[in-house]
């Protein structure tokens, strides 16, 4: 009879999207153990299917040599969605593990400029797929360690924004009913690629104190709070008026790179990727 494992990895092998969506339900511990403990050509696939967000909570609990395996095995474009899930000095170190291409193209799609949402957002806001019913939302929820700092965030399966769930829509909703059902509209949502000094009076701050972060299509990058909104303004007011200027040219940079962004998405899908050898 097979053991438990030799089952596990063969589902892994045979069905890495259904994998996926059992992994993606699990709590961050748990699912970073199975990644870890499966051999990078099974792990690596499933990672890839995963939501990116839910991805990265997994490789923040795995060691700079494991991530980098992984995220060699995933792919360019599925490397960079979980890399901006993770922070700032845990990116850096994995990249220099990185080969240099993927390393350029990654650092380049990764960049907020300064003096935007990007730069101040928090990426660890809780997000839940729609498909996901409200007893497992709950479940998770409770073993939830990312900060909720809101109602949770609903995404489908292309990581775009749907809505959010309030907790008590949760406690009194059927079990089996899927969040995609229960899910509110989010109309106030903020690119991260806007500027701060325009979202003092933003009309969202008038009905919520967290407002989602997204990207080109509403891809749900993360979450902005009022009081990050007030830090970030109280440093730039601090900053010396010789600084200005530089301020523009980073606001020149920051329109830069989001008109090539999706240029240098397209290429980062053809620079080649190098896969760590497994030991046998």
């Amino acid at each position: 009879m097979a053991s438990d494992e030799e089952l596990t990895y063969a589902f892994l092998e045979a069905h890495p999207l259904d994998a996926a969506r059992v992994i993606e339900r699990l709590a961050p511990a748990s699912a970073a153990a199975l990644l870890q403990s499966a051999p990078l050509r099974l792990a690596s696939p499933v990672l890839r299917q995963m939501l990116p967000i839910a991805g990265a909570r997994c490789l923040e609990r795995l060691d700079d040599a494991d991530t980098a395996g992984l995220l060699r095995g995933v792919g360019a474009q599925a490397g960079v969605a979980l890399l901006r899930y993770l922070g700032a000095e845990r990116r850096e170190g994995l990249l220099a593990q990185l080969p240099t291409a993927l390393t350029i193209a990654y650092e380049l799609l990764l960049g907020y400029p300064e003096g935007t949402v990007g730069a101040w957002m928090d990426p660890r806001a809780l997000a839940l797929p729609a498909d996901m019913t409200v007893s497992e939302s709950l479940e998770r929820v409770r073993r939830a360690d990312e900060a909720l700092i809101a109602d949770p965030l609903v995404i489908d399966r292309n990581q775009r924004l749907l809505g959010h769930i309030e907790l008590a829509d949760l406690l009194r909703a059927d079990g089996a009913t899927s969040l995609a059902r229960l899910a509110r509209p989010s109309p106030h949502r903020l690119p991260a690629q806007a500027l701060l000094a325009g979202l003092r009076e933003h009309p969202g701050w008038r009905e919520a104190s967290t407002l989602p972060v997204v990207e080109r299509g509403d891809r749900l990058v993360g979450a902005f709070t009022h009081t990050a909104l007030l830090r970030a303004l109280s440093m730039e007011q601090r900053t010396p008026t010789l600084h200005r200027a530089e301020d523009t040219l980073g606001d020149i940079a920051g329109a830069y790179w989001f008109g090539v962004s999706a240029l240098i998405q397209a290429l980062v899908a053809l620079l080649p990727v190098e896969r760590r050898v497994e030991e046998p």
